[in-house]
């Protein structure tokens, strides 16, 4: 069976991101495919949860985004 790695999109979607809690500035570490869902998370020190909300979708296409203009930037390296 052979091994897939996932693409550079899925990788970035799925890692971690720092962010201020806007209440108290403790750092709150999100991943971009928790704000695509919508979740809710909680500030470890002041326990304010946070609703992550992707109102005009930007986050949605990210991972397109990023993909497509990698390929283009691969494809000029091997002209």
């Amino acid at each position: 069976m052979a091994c897939v790695s996932p693409s550079l999109a899925s990788q970035i979607l799925h890692s971690d991101h720092e962010v201020d809690c806007p209440e108290c500035g403790y750092p709150v570490w999100i991943r971009f495919s928790e704000v695509i869902a919508q979740c809710t998370v909680t500030c470890p020190c002041c326990r304010l949860r946070l609703h992550l909300i992707d109102s005009d979708g930007t986050m949605q296409t990210l991972g397109d985004t990023l993909e497509r203009q990698i390929d283009q930037a691969l494809k000029g390296l091997t002209r």
